[in-house]
């Protein structure tokens, strides 16, 4: 890695063939001291600018000797001029700080908003920032996923789920990282709830495809989740209380040690339904019986300045789901015939924790103004661990003879992968018209996927593992890219990725091309092409309808790399106004693909045999999706939010049951998302009364998911063997044809939301109140059957079905508060 390091160093420093004058630096929020990323930085009354990226910075290059205007313009933020002379081949420094102004119901500077357009390259990308998410109502609270569930492309499978579907990719394909870390089950309570506190949220940068080549090891999508760095300036905080959940954030300047300043966050959250309902039982004298389930989770983030030049941040995140259910019961039994007393007591456990734990340590290095090194150390680990045990123990007697008896069972079922990942990226703007970037990663995943079974009778005990699946992995890739600007309205991006997978003898090697053309100022036209390599997949069953944990697996010695190639084509238009329209196409085809073979739910009409099938028997599977999507979005305004609509087709071909559409398979989807500022005139009472008053919606509308019916019923019976006495028993299953061939209703949701801020005692605070399924509309999860008969013969006229619906008519509510 340091000889890489020193090779890419000197390659980026040998392309500057000539000494230029430079002004450099970053740009921060006044307030808080945030880096404020996507800052159209430029020289009055020239053609000079540029754009600041994720961290801030920013980098003007051949800049001629004399006195220059500095300006620094962005979206809600007061623009900034600094006067600034400049000799020649001097490299000068020069930050800034802004001030937020007042959004709604002005005339707003949207030039940021319109820079991003300029400096991005990438189709379908879009960022979120904590504005965009407390855009929409908040299903009990603010959801990162849940708000990107409601952009164009993605899908999910039910309310239950906030899981990703994007493009007829499976969330196991998305690449989710929170401050650039791996997180492979990023939710909680079985997908309810995504395991990312909102209030710690900067920014979520999501691609639904076509991504660049920094990004590797996933073919679907990426969300990449940016946490706040903290108040660089005091001490704030806010906490945030709803009937599920408590949240809290505190955040603050570090201690300065000698010449180093910095800034620190941390976030947590944890659900108290269980608290609630455990005091509610224990005053009904209701025994030992308690609610089993709370899910928790903190951030913690940590930025140290050391020098102007050198920057140290520590991220990690913390969390888990816990599930402990318990019971025991005492017995007695005596038997006056044959003076046979016994006593026992027998006790049954489930202990089901699981979650994700991160790590991060990041050093950032202005190595020049054109030259930034960026060198991070990794580790991510996801586990659950499912151990269920029965016990019983006792005493008895018989006539004079006593004794004691003790057996116990237990069964464990686990599942841990542990990532471990060094990654070094140097980015250099020393070539006019060019951004080069490239780098290397090392990755090592330990799984350990197994299943343990032990019988105890007193001091005897038997072990079985059906299942124990250990594996290690290690990727290793490297990755270049050029951004070339090669006319004012065309620029051009090439990248490419070349990765060893250590199961496979062979290199791989992804090609990413992108390309923008400015048709004028606003209005641009956007493609791109890239081949994407994937070396790991899940054995989860393909048609499960709630999905609480992922079996994670490398992928094996045996089976190719999965891949897939992305092509897409779009149009992307801003207004001065401050709204977004974008229109693109897309096409993904995925080959190697494998899906996991499992006992059928239902009887196929040409078998009649069920199978345990391990996790490491598939099928070969390859797939394409295609779509038209499209987006207008308003970012500025008393009226925010956006209209999205996608028409979309998925297709996947497996030998056993040909080309069919798979359960996350939606033709049309329509989401509409708003939020209205009341009454901004502050005359009348109705004004004072509903002063800084936001009413939001989300509406959702999207065709039926795809399914398989079952064509009838039958019986048979088979026979059970026993040595002593054999016996039939009777069994009774479905029968089915064609995978899914029908299709469920039609969705159809609208959740409404109030939200108004207030204050107390000159505190500020917030209250809200949250409508889920207004209309009370039953959208189906699947069906229940049950045989339909004659009432009078009892002839059996086929089945007859029942939707199992999703969620209801409910209200929510809570209160945010800072100090």
């Amino acid at each position: 890695m340091r000889r890489l390091t020193i090779f890419f160093l000197f390659l980026f420093s040998s392309a500057q063939s000539q000494q230029t004058s430079t002004i450099s630096g970053f740009v921060r929020e006044e307030a808080t001291g945030e880096p404020l990323g996507y800052t159209n930085v430029f020289i009055r009354e020239t053609s000079m600018g540029a754009a600041a990226n994720v961290d801030g910075y920013y980098v003007l290059t051949d800049v001629p000797a004399g006195t220059h205007d500095v300006v620094a313009s962005i979206i809600g933020y007061e623009t900034t001029s600094q006067r600034i002379e400049v000799r020649s081949g001097e490299e000068k420094r020069l930050d800034f700080r802004l001030n937020r102004t007042v959004l709604e119901g002005e005339e707003v500077d949207v030039f940021g908003e319109a820079q991003k357009i300029r400096q991005l390259v990438e189709p379908s990308r879009i960022s979120l920032d904590m504005r965009t998410l407390e855009t929409a109502p908040a299903f009990i609270e603010p959801d990162l996923f849940r708000t990107v569930q409601m952009l164009p492309g993605v899908q999910t499978l039910n309310d239950f789920s906030s899981a990703l579907y994007v493009r007829g990719s499976t969330p196991d394909q998305n690449l989710i990282m929170l401050d650039g870390i791996t997180v492979y089950n990023p939710y909680h309570l079985g997908g309810i709830f995504s395991t990312f506190n909102t209030d710690a949220i900067k920014e979520a940068d999501f691609h639904a495809g076509g991504f660049p080549a920094r990004y590797g090891g996933r073919m679907g999508a990426i969300l990449s989740v940016i946490n706040r760095e903290g108040n660089t300036e005091e001490f704030k905080g806010n906490a945030n209380i709803s009937l599920v959940s408590s949240k809290i954030l505190l955040e603050g300047p570090t201690p300065k040690l000698g010449g180093t300043k910095g800034s620190w966050m941390i976030a947590g959250r944890r659900t108290y339904f269980d608290a609630i309902v455990n005091a509610l039982l224990k005053s009904q004298s209701s025994g030992d019986i308690k609610f089993p389930y709370y899910f928790y989770d903190y951030q913690i983030k940590v930025n140290i300045d050391l020098n102007p030049d050198h920057r140290l941040t520590y991220s990690r995140f913390y969390g888990d789901d816990v599930l402990a259910l318990g019971a025991s019961e005492t017995s007695e039994h005596y038997d006056v015939y044959s003076d046979y007393y016994e006593k026992n007591r027998s006790t049954f456990e489930i202990d089901w924790p699981w979650g994700n734990h991160t790590n991060s340590l990041t050093w950032r290095w202005l190595v020049s103004p054109k030259l930034v090194a960026r060198t991070f150390v990794a580790n991510s680990r996801y586990r659950f661990h499912f151990d269920m045990g029965f016990s019983e123990e006792g005493d008895w007697r018989m006539g004079s003879e006593t004794g004691k008896f003790k057996q116990k069972a237990n069964f464990d079922f686990f599942d841990i992968v542990d990532d471990k990942t060094v990654e070094t990226e140097l980015s250099w703007h020393g070539i006019p018209h060019h951004q080069l970037m490239g780098g290397a990663q090392f990755k090592k995943v330990d799984y350990n996927l197994g299943m343990e079974l032990r019988f105890s009778i007193l001091d005897t005990t038997i072990v079985l593992k059906p299942l124990s699946m250990r594996d290690q992995t290690v990727e290793t890739a490297l990755f270049l890219q050029d951004k070339w600007s090669v006319t004012p309205a065309l620029t051009v991006q090439l990248g490419a990725r070349l990765m060893n997978y250590s199961a496979h003898d062979k290199l791989y090697l992804d090609p990413r091309l992108g390309a923008k053309y400015l048709l004028k100022r606003d209005f641009s036209v956007k493609a791109s092409l890239g081949r994407y390599h994937q070396f790991l997949t899940i054995a989860n069953p393909e048609d499960e309808t709630l999905r609480i944990i992922d079996f994670w697996l490398g992928i094996p010695e045996d089976r190719p790399a999965t891949w897939a190639d992305h092509a897409i084509l779009g149009v992307e238009f801003l207004s001065e106004q401050g709204w977004l329209f974008r229109a693109e196409t897309y096409y993904k085809h995925f080959e190697n693909l494998i899906t996991l073979k499992q006992g059928e739910a239902f009887f196929q009409s040409n078998e009649a045999e069920v199978s345990f099938t391990p996790f490491n028997e598939f099928y070969e599977t390859r797939a394409y999706a295609y779509g038209l999507e499209f987006l207008f979005k308003k970012t500025a305004g008393r009226v925010r939010g956006w209209v999205g609509y996608t028409f979309g087709e998925t297709r996947r071909h497996i030998e056993k049951h040909g080309w069919y559409h798979p359960k996350y398979d939606r033709t049309h989807t329509l989401n509409i998302v708003g939020d209205v500022a009341l009454f901004k005139d502050n005359k009348g009472v109705l004004a004072y009364l509903f002063k800084e008053t936001h009413v939001s919606i989300a509406l959702q509308a999207s065709s039926g998911q795809p399914f398989t019916p079952p064509l009838g019923k039958f019986q048979q019976w088979r026979p059970m063997h026993d040595a002593y006495m054999p016996e039939w028993y009777e069994m009774r299953s479905f029968l089915v044809g064609e995978k899914n061939v029908e299709r469920l209703p039609p969705y159809f949701r609208l959740d409404v939301g109030l939200k108004q801020k207030k204050r107390f005692f000159n505190k500020p605070y917030e209250r809200y109140i949250q409508f889920i399924n207004i209309t009370n509309h039953v959208n189906a999860l699947t069906y229940q059957y049950r045989a339909k008969s004659n009432r009078f013969t009892g002839e059996e006229l086929g089945l007859e079905r029942a939707p199992i619906p999703m969620f209801p008519f409910f209200v929510t509510f809570g209160y945010r508060i800072e100090f």
